[in-house]
């Protein structure tokens, strides 16, 4: 059997096992995995009981959010019900101190958040995009989702990330080769105050990294100097002289430091 035939399957065994929640709602980013999950709870349900909740707060990337919005008006998603949820984690303490429970922390208050905003939405049931390789690599995150009992179907289903990929392209997602992505505050060293200004610093590098050329960047600012992940195919041309002179005079004016800017592979 093909690899392609596999995905199918695991596709048609992702919608069957959401068809038994009856109603859902999706936390919903905007990325690849919470796509496919949404596009699958709408065949499984229909669009009338399904719910894209989209948390909106300053560890995000803007245009993250206005992704989400864009590709919500796309026809396979036309017609589901979309709430944006508004998180404060810069009011929270234990975010803002940033001690190695962080991420777990935050993505329990995050998703409790999510769960409340259900209040007027009875019978629906909370769903994740977590796919087998979040599994691969220790996530503190993914604890806080399984003690808040949200469901995970992409897991279930046993699907991977490339064959998430291989199936958002043949049914015609419009993201399906869009590079993964995380909240800002995962570029913070743990131990790092975090800050609105640093946040958003990292969040204007990256967006201006896109904006010439390279996409999937991640700004990771270490006190005196800066560390630019990049994608192993961007590699070659973002170390050339002119961009970096362009991208060291742009973090500089971020306040970011620049003594040693690094380019590392993602």
């Amino acid at each position: 059997m093909s690899s392609g035939s596999i995905a199918m399957d695991k596709l048609d065994c992702l919608i069957e096992s959401i068809k038994p929640y009856k109603k859902a709602a999706v936390a919903y980013s905007g990325g690849i995995d919470s796509t496919l999950l949404l596009y699958a709870a709408k065949t499984a349900l229909g669009a009338d009981n399904v719910v894209a909740l989209t948390l909106v707060s300053s560890v995000l990337p803007v245009l993250a959010v206005e992704n989400c919005c864009s590709i919500l008006k796309e026809p396979f998603l036309r017609g589901i019900n979309h709430k944006e949820v508004v998180a404060e984690p810069l009011q929270w303490e234990d975010f803002v101190e940033n001690s190695a429970e962080r991420c777990y922390l935050c993505k329990k208050k995050m998703y409790s958040l999510l769960i409340a905003s259900m209040a007027d939405e009875p019978g629906h049931l909370l769903l994740d995009g977590t796919n087998v390789d979040d599994t691969k690599e220790e996530r503190p995150g993914s604890r806080a989702i399984q003690e808040l009992g949200v469901k995970t179907p992409l897991l279930y289903a046993g699907l991977r990330k490339v064959e998430i990929r291989k199936l958002a392209r043949r049914i015609g997602l419009p993201n399906y080769a869009l590079p993964s992505n995380s909240c800002l505050a995962t570029r913070i060293a743990t131990g790092t105050t975090i800050d609105e200004d640093l946040l958003k610093s990292i969040d204007l590098a990256e967006t201006f990294l896109l904006k010439i050329g390279f996409s999937g960047c991640r700004v990771k600012p270490r006190g005196p100097y800066t560390i630019v992940e990049v994608q192993a195919t961007h590699m070659e041309k973002i170390v050339q002289t002119e961009n970096r002179t362009q991208i060291g005079a742009y973090f500089s004016s971020l306040n970011l430091g620049i003594a040693a800017l690094s380019f590392d592979q993602r």
